[in-house]
């Protein structure tokens, strides 16, 4: 029989001779991923066991003592038989979800066996954590007449077209949309700032886009750089006429009909600078760096994905980070909150025989990078052929059965396009029945 020791969810009590110890557990408990008290059972897992002279006394003391933790986490106090003897378990079930609880004012919380006090940094990263605290939700120092009434002005009409705006009113729509603070004087929150405000830098000057156009495919040579750091609105404008200024525009004539395409889906480049903005960890002090280079396009912003979501998940939940920000965005129709903007980008990036953006967890920053079609221009393939190798830059292999739902042609086409890419040295076929596939020989990457 395996030996139980204490942990992240277990603690041992062979008497309690301090039942702030037990309200300090219960709430690093409740705070944690649940746990359970066992009291009667020594430090080494051996159960002493409880008179029961003292089990019901004892009982109401515990909860007493659970009493004092602030809100009471829900829990159960029964009394258990364990080896022949008596003790009492306290079951401690986790606070949902947005919230907390304290003992003394202190936020406890559960570290392999011990209690620990949550304090600066480390407090703040578990609020977020738990969605508790938004900085977009936070006062700022800044007050209403920071406001520059024609951005404020700007946004209320793209909401509402016939509204007839009136400047003395300013606070009255701050209010209605939840963006002032009224406790004895009037503050704004940091997504007032952020969309609003004369100069947001003053106030969050984290709230800053980085723009680098490199010369080749290596962080050392500058070419064009800019800061953006104004409110998120003009920000976006900043970024996105800077990556059309340094990418590069091609015309494709059909049926004498001259059609601008670019570099990169200026939708896929659309969101992708909207989930950098939106998305971001504003508690840090970095700022966001968009680099270009010849063969990419790289969007790096501060923060990981949130706590639920992970990199094989993406774009199938929406988790909000900044829940202000995202929802005035939403207003202005930048975004639609069903989690539609990472199979969008992934879709306009294939519909343009590009090979699907690639999303990475870089330590505390994340990055999302859009790759053009310079790795494609080794051979002179036709646009199906290379939506075809677009495919197999994030696929292992590929089908003529799929190369046919990619491009649209008969099974007679795909089989002779994909031969050609054979015969080039870039494909190798696999088996020689319907079962057969082809991967790539060498990386596209």
């Amino acid at each position: 029989m395996d030996v139980e020791v204490e942990s992240q969810g277990l603690e041992f009590k062979r008497e309690i001779s301090n039942f702030k110890e037990i309200s300090k557990t219960v709430c690093a408990f409740a705070n944690a991923s649940s746990g359970r008290i066992l009291v009667g059972v020594d430090d080494s897992g051996k159960t002493v066991g409880i008179q029961p002279s003292e089990l019901d006394s004892l009982q109401q003391r515990i909860e007493g003592a659970i009493q004092q933790v602030a809100p009471q986490p829900m829990h159960k106090i029964n009394v258990e038989e364990r080896d022949g003897k008596k003790i009492i378990a306290v079951d401690v079930f986790q606070m949902g979800q947005g919230s907390f609880c304290t003992f003394d004012g202190i936020v406890y919380y559960r570290t392999g066996s011990q209690n620990s006090k949550l304090e600066g940094k480390t407090l703040q990263d578990y609020m977020v954590k738990r969605r508790i605290l938004y900085f977009d939700e936070a006062v700022s120092k800044a007050q209403p007449n920071e406001v520059d009434p024609e951005k404020l002005k700007s946004f209320l009409k793209k909401r509402s077209p016939s509204l007839d705006f009136d400047e003395k009113k300013i606070n009255s729509y701050l209010s209605s949309l939840n963006l002032l603070y009224e406790n004895g004087g009037i503050c704004l929150i940091n997504a007032a700032v952020l969309f609003f405000a004369k100069e947001p830098g003053r106030f969050i000057p984290q709230n800053e886009l980085k723009l680098v156009r490199f010369k080749g495919t290596t962080p050392v040579d500058i070419i064009d750089s800019k800061y953006a750091n104004s409110t998120i609105v003009e920000n976006l404008k900043e970024a996105e006429d800077f990556i059309k200024r340094n990418t590069q525009t091609r015309f494709k004539i059909e049926k004498v009909i001259r059609e601008e395409v670019p570099e990169y889906p200026q939708n896929v480049v659309r969101e992708a600078l909207v989930n950098s903005i939106v998305h971001r960890d504003y508690f840090s002090r970095d700022a966001i760096q968009i680099n270009i280079f010849d063969d990419r396009i790289e969007f790096i912003n501060p923060g990981v994905l949130q706590s639920g979501l992970s990199i094989q998940i993406l774009g199938t939940l929406s988790i909000q980070r900044n829940p202000i920000i995202y929802r005035l965005m939403r207003d202005l129709g930048m975004m639609e909150g069903f989690a539609t903007g990472v199979p969008r980008m992934r879709a306009g990036m294939r519909e343009a025989g590009l090979m699907e953006p690639r999303f990475e967890e870089l330590g505390n920053f994340f990055r999302v990078t859009l790759y053009n079609n310079s790795h494609l221009e080794d051979g002179n393939h036709n646009d199906r052929q290379k939506r075809g190798l677009a495919f197999l830059s994030n696929n292992p292999q590929i089908t003529s059965k799929k190369y046919m739902e990619l491009t649209g042609v008969s099974h007679p086409i795909a089989v002779s396009e994909l031969n050609d890419l054979c015969s080039t040295g870039l494909l190798k076929k696999i088996g020689k029945t319907r079962g057969s596939y082809y991967t790539l020989v060498k990386s596209r990457q």
